[in-house]
């Protein structure tokens, strides 16, 4: 009768003799989920923390830009392989120092006009290009698939208070002939005294300054920026005082002054940092996009008519 009794009490205790190794299969059943758990805490933190690497960084440079002036940009630089690095040393295409490249390191864009070029101080959109480049380390800009594209606009507001983009900069690469949501057609205005020596008469297949010129518009075929005039248009449109408050009427519109901004885009193909098949299924390099604008006030658009 002892050992019966026994396991009667140890049964009203909650504590059978048989369950002697419950705890091991508990942990046995819960590991693989708290670990995976763990893991993806840590790919999300990764992406996270690049994710605003990328943000500072892209900020940064439009704040560069905004201290700078863009008209002062020469339109032959733009599609000069030696303006598309951090280097301003002729025949050598470093993005920081001690690359040491002695060609071009980026994709062949002669069908789009490029070529070898006169390097030079840094100017306004490599010098843009370059902000990130530096500031984003000890992230890797890869030179065969992300990118970096930068715009300048210039608008006005017109007599219902509505936004107009006058000019879409640099001039010479400024729209894409295979987006049909672009329709806004040449020539482009200058926003110095809309100077007609600096109208773009012609049509580009690319939008604002690329630094690589990876990045291609899935949609429409086009090379460089997302954001075409009337997304851009759209933009300015929703303009408000207050981030809770309702967007701007039309009279209260009518009396927010013409200005210009610097557009700053970057395409940076995320790789996860453990690469576990567990999450690699949902994307393996995942694409991101950052972007920021900044006032320029350099390229406002002035009131002087075209003559």
């Amino acid at each position: 009768m002892k050992n019966p009794l026994k396991m009667v009490v140890a049964v009203l205790d909650r504590a059978p003799a048989t369950t002697r190794g419950q705890s091991l299969v508990e942990l046995s059943l819960t590991l693989p989920i708290l670990l995976l758990m763990l893991l993806g805490l840590m790919e999300i933190g990764w992406l996270a923390n690049n994710y605003l690497t990328l943000v500072d960084v892209t900020r940064e440079a439009g704040r560069y830009g905004a201290t700078n002036d863009p008209t002062e940009w020469n339109n032959g630089n733009t599609y000069s392989y030696s303006r598309m690095d951090c280097e301003d040393k002729n025949g050598l295409f470093e993005k920081i120092p001690g690359d040491g490249n002695t060609s071009y390191p980026g994709p062949d864009l002669a069908a789009y006009g490029y070529g070898p070029g006169l390097d030079g101080p840094i100017g306004f959109y490599d010098g843009v290009a370059c902000t990130i480049i530096i500031g984003m380390q000890p992230l890797e800009f890869n030179d065969s698939t992300d990118d970096i594209a930068i715009s300048v606009f210039a608008y006005v507001m017109d007599s219902s208070g509505n936004p107009v983009i006058t000019g879409r900069f640099p001039g010479n690469s400024n729209e894409c002939t295979d987006d049909p949501r672009d329709p806004f057609a040449p020539p482009f205005l200058s926003p110095a005294d809309y100077d007609p020596d600096n109208y773009d008469t012609g049509i580009e297949n690319q939008r604002g300054f690329l630094f690589r010129g990876n990045h291609v518009n899935a949609a429409t075929g086009c090379r460089g920026s997302e954001f075409n005039i009337s997304e851009i248009t759209d933009l300015l449109s929703r303009t408000t005082i207050f981030d809770d408050a309702s967007p701007l009427t039309s009279p209260e519109r009518e009396h927010l002054p013409n200005n210009a901004f610097v557009l700053v885009e970057v395409f940076w193909q995320h790789h996860q940092l453990l690469g576990l098949p567990f999450f690699s299924w949902l994307a393996d390099p995942i694409d991101l996009h950052v972007w920021s604008f900044f006032p320029v006030s350099a390229a406002e658009p002035t009131a002087t008519p075209k003559p």
